[in-house]
């Protein structure tokens, strides 16, 4: 690659730093020192040429990106159906939803860590499940039951703790 030379008249630097010719020409480029490129773009007007109602338009076209547009299906006869078909394969998915049971695709480590805190190691244990597992755990370290142990109260605690966790899964994913 050739070393260009500043466009600054007054400059015998290397001209690393492009710039367009002008608005009108983007795709033809002066080089410039970073000294110079620095007061160029300081100076540079893109809409110096132009007046307000072109400029109002330019950004009007800029939010478009300065493409043309057409209204919804005119290039398209069967856009309609087609559209029509695709929003009754996403509603007709959830037809069944609501009879359908928790199971969550995604885990987070907090589900994940109080499904251990109740010894169960199937990510996709129901719910009666795990309030079974549930009961018999806290039926095993009640003070009522187990007598007044340290811990077992600890204990009792944290599985607590990890059934709030679950069944606030279960709840918000029912009412989604």
């Amino acid at each position: 690659m050739t070393q260009q030379k500043c466009n600054n008249a007054n400059c015998d630097s290397n001209g690393d730093y492009r710039a367009p010719m002008s608005p009108h020409n983007l795709r033809e480029y002066k080089w410039f020192c970073l000294l110079h490129i620095k007061e160029f773009n300081k100076n540079w007007n893109y809409f110096e040429d132009m007046n307000a109602d072109e400029i109002e338009e330019f950004i009007e076209n800029d939010i478009i990106g300065h493409r043309k547009t057409q209204k919804i299906g005119a290039a398209d006869n069967d856009y309609f159906k087609k559209t029509n078909k695709i929003r009754e394969n996403i509603f007709n998915s959830f037809d069944d939803a609501e009879n359908s049971e928790f199971r969550p695709i995604l885990f987070d480590s907090d589900y994940i860590n109080a499904l251990a805190e109740l010894n169960i190691d199937d990510k996709k244990t129901s719910l009666e499940i795990i309030k079974s597992k549930f009961k018999d755990i806290v039926k095993q370290l009640h003070p009522d039951t187990a007598g007044h142990k340290e811990e077992n109260i600890e204990k009792l605690k944290k599985v607590l703790e990890a059934y709030k966790i679950i069944k606030s899964k279960y709840e918000r994913n029912k009412s989604k």
